[in-house]
């Protein structure tokens, strides 16, 4: 098996272009006529996807209400978004107002509104009834959710027309992704308005369908759980973060949950153990989080941290926890070389692309691609994990993925591939070019 063509894969040419491409193709509908929402903008929840989101709808014009019980979250959201807004204001940009209140009904008036509270979604359907009964009829009730079913959420509305999933990611103020989630009863025109919000804000959006995760979260879902799995089995944290690094990623996957916070994963893998208690999922990050390991917010997690700094640093204290993580599972640590670490992990990825072409949550091949370079650091210089795939040859892509689910000794968690990889070659079909029909697509397109 050969890895190094993938390993050792050079900055495609062509790959910059093709981003700016695909993610024009992303908007699926003409929004060219479409009259972006005027108003006040409700954010309720003001931690930091709260702040983040409030501070790019201020930094675009629009005049906004931030809403949070904790007076510490709202003095802590004022201080950001402050900081932000003067930024935008030196750059010259007309910016809108912001206030700040612990009641939500003090978004009775708003136009948008976007819940940001806690991913749990007995306390997001709670949420949005109360915003719902208190906000006119045409409101847009936007939900940020990163993993949570749509439908479920939209099934507590009476109006679930005008509610769409908003997923923002980390700064929300900075980072240019955005992925639209309409649910089965999302109507056409709150599509195509929160289209246009997105376009305003300066946001590239994709539109995704409704499944645990979405098109980001379940391709960095594989994408963590692979890299968990190789400490499993020896890799150290800082060779994994190191190895994938080197070849270009803008983070590491456990320096990265570090920064989101490792209980916001965990809490989602509790919640799929308990509707499918027979899934294989690694034990190592929830044997961190049931020691309190939740990243930088507690100055521990795969790596520990200085009071008020974010440089990751090593920890006698997490060495030990893995070791005896892997002395519970039975597993002898065995040493893994830097590019079997970059092949798993970047495997995965593909692997699980193709799986969101066969289940039809992405529209095109090329949406996933901007997804995962612009929210989640996939060097844009190989445009994307299918774009790379393709440059390396869908076949020789298979070969490798294939040859690692054969090897039990050095890869046991690796799955077999899915059976689209050989359709694909098969009928000479592009990954990049491939179009889905998503369930949103039937009422939309």
């Amino acid at each position: 098996m050969n890895l190094q063509a993938l390993t050792q894969a050079a900055p495609v040419a062509g790959a910059d272009a093709y981003l700016q491409e695909a993610a024009a193709r992303a908007i699926a509908l003409d929004i060219s006529s479409t009259p972006c929402p005027a108003g006040l903008v409700g954010v309720v929840g003001a931690g930091a996807m709260g702040r983040g989101i409030a501070g790019a709808f201020a930094a675009a014009g629009f005049d906004v209400v931030v809403i949070d019980a904790s007076a510490s979250s709202l003095a802590s959201a004022e201080d950001y978004i402050a900081k932000r807004l003067q930024r935008a204001k030196s750059a010259g940009r007309q910016i809108g107002s912001v206030s700040y209140s612990p009641k939500i009904t003090d978004v009775a008036g708003s136009r948008v509104v976007i819940e940001c509270v806690p991913e749990d979604i007995g306390l997001k359907q709670e949420v949005l009834r109360e915003i719902e009964s208190i906000t006119a009829d045409n409101t847009l009730i936007g939900s940020n959710t990163s993993t949570l079913d749509i439908n479920l959420l939209s099934s507590a509305l009476t109006r679930p027309k005008q509610f769409i999933g908003t997923h923002f990611f980390i700064p929300a103020d900075i980072t240019r992704l955005l992925e639209l989630v309409p649910g089965e009863s999302t109507h056409r025109d709150t599509l195509r308005s929160t289209l246009k919000l997105a376009t305003v804000l300066g946001k590239s959006p994709v539109i995704a369908g409704v499944c645990d995760g979405f098109i980001g979260n379940r391709l960095f879902d594989r994408f963590h759980q692979e890299a968990f799995y190789l400490v499993e089995e020896g890799a150290s944290p800082a060779q994994i973060d190191q190895a994938l690094e080197s070849w270009s990623m803008a983070i590491g996957p456990l320096r990265a949950l570090d920064m989101v916070g490792n209980d916001i994963p965990w809490q989602v893998r509790v919640a799929r153990r308990e509707r499918q208690p027979d899934l294989p999922q690694p034990r190592i990050a929830d044997w961190l989080c049931e020691n309190g390991r939740y990243g930088q917010k507690t100055g521990a997690g795969w790596y520990r941290y200085e009071p008020g700094q974010r440089k990751p640093l090593a920890d006698p204290v997490a060495d030990e926890l893995i070791d005896a993580c892997r002395a519970e599972l039975g597993i002898t640590p065995r040493p893994i070389s830097d590019e079997e670490i970059i092949a798993r992990c970047q495997l995965v990825v593909m692997d699980e692309a193709v799986r969101l072409l066969d289940d039809s949550i992405a529209h095109y091949g090329s949406d996933i691609d901007v997804v995962w370079t612009l929210g989640y650091g996939f060097p844009a210089a190989r445009g994307g994990p299918l774009f790379l795939a393709e440059q390396l040859g869908t076949a020789n892509v298979l070969e490798m993925m294939s040859a690692f689910c054969g090897d039990e000794v050095r890869s046991p968690a690796f799955r077999a591939p899915s059976p689209l990889w050989q359709s694909l070659i098969n009928n000479a079909i592009s990954l990049t070019d491939y179009r889905t029909t998503p369930l949103w697509a039937h009422s939309f397109l």
